[in-house]
């Protein structure tokens, strides 16, 4: 049985890596034309695009693993239930509940990887990217993208809120051109901060320069009190893994700052469900291949000649962009019908997983 096993995995493993490797080179290709033809191309040169795209990779992998990983199961199933090998197979001792448990096991090994790609490398490969870029645009993030830079709200202390509008973000983290707004109970406007830039100093702590502070009068007969200072420390929650969230899309984040981000917007009295649901989603993906292991194990039991091996695979394809497809849907869904996270998030992997065993449990046992 362990020769068996290592055979499976062998042939899955090889089919589905050549099926990655192929889906990764025509997106390589795609993306680098898109840039090339974009109105950014003529200010990069063609190694720096090329660049660009291949930091882009890691993300797509990290996208299409599962179906490459079904892609590629279903082939091997398929071709060896054409050539009657999985029938020796079954006759040797493979039953379909070890069959089951050896396409659960590998679902669990590209589960493993699918979390390592999205926890790690596609994180740092998105940063290095947006870095790029950012230094290829005068070094500022959001300079070009957003016309009124990035809008964040912070409680400071239970008591007053602050409404924090930071212009841009160099590569380095410093930011430039922070405006904060200071709000008490009422909502009323108390203060008003303005900063050339902001360095994050440790704990929670930015040190503003070349700052410009307007205290309003809160009653009639007050003075209005202006400060010109070259320093002014800001204790804040926004620090910089809140702030990568909000340069970044949330499908390229690690969990531990999708988590510290909704942390954040609670704190804050925010709405939180549509980064619930993101985070939700990034835990649950990468069981994604476990789903799709579910999926491919029927092909195994469909007696069927060689020929048809194509359509099987083309099926397998459609399957799991399928569930890419419901995954994405479900979030919308319950994000408008305000549904619990959790659910708005597993839905699509219990109803394919359960489909799939279903349809495996009846085939096996009355076809």
């Amino acid at each position: 049985m362990r020769t068996l096993r290592r055979y499976l995995f062998l042939q899955i493993a090889a089919a589905s890596g050549l099926v990655l490797l192929v889906f990764l080179g025509l997106l390589f290709i795609l993306d680098a034309i898109n840039e090339l033809s974009s109105s950014n191309a003529s200010a990069t040169s063609f190694a720096h695009t090329l660049l660009l795209v291949s930091l882009q990779m890691p993300s797509r992998a990290y996208l299409i693993l599962p179906i490459a990983a079904l892609t590629g199961t279903v082939y091997v199933l398929a071709s060896l239930a054409a050539s009657s090998e999985f029938t020796v197979m079954r006759m040797s001792g493979l039953s379909p509940l070890r069959a089951l448990q050896q396409l659960l096991g590998m679902g669990l090994l590209f589960s493993v990887l699918i979390f390592s790609l999205g926890e790690f490398a596609v994180p740092l490969a998105e940063r290095a990217s947006a870095t790029l870029q950012a230094k290829s645009e005068g070094g500022q993030f959001g300079g070009t993208s957003l016309s009124s830079g990035l809008w964040l709200r912070n409680r400071q202390s239970g008591q007053d809120d602050q409404m924090i509008n930071i212009r841009s973000v160099s590569a380095s983290g410093e930011l430039h051109d922070v405006h904060i707004y200071v709000l008490d109970g009422a909502t009323q406007l108390v203060q008003t901060i303005d900063a050339a830039s902001a360095v994050y100093q440790n704990s929670g702590t930015w040190l503003l320069r070349q700052v410009t502070s307007i205290r309003l009068p809160g009653q009639a007969g007050q003075m209005m009190q202006i400060k010109q200072l070259a320093d002014l420390p800001w204790q804040t929650s926004v620090s910089p893994s809140v702030l990568n969230v909000l340069l970044l899309s949330p499908d390229h984040m690690s969990v531990v700052d999708l988590w510290r981000y909704v942390n954040h917007l609670q704190a804050n009295g925010q709405a939180v469900q549509r980064d619930e649901i993101a985070l939700w989603r990034k835990l649950l993906y990468p069981f994604s291949a476990v789903v799709m292991m579910l999926l491919a194990l029927p092909f195994a039991y469909l007696h069927a000649r060689s020929g048809q091996i194509s359509w099987k695979v083309f099926g397998g394809i459609m399957l799991g962009i399928s569930f890419i497809l419901m995954n994405t849907l479900t979030s919308r869904l319950g994000l408008l019908a305000s549904w619990p996270t959790w659910l708005a998030a597993a839905l699509p992997y219990m109803l394919y997983g359960s489909a799939a065993l279903g349809y495996f449990l009846w085939r096996v046992q009355y076809r």
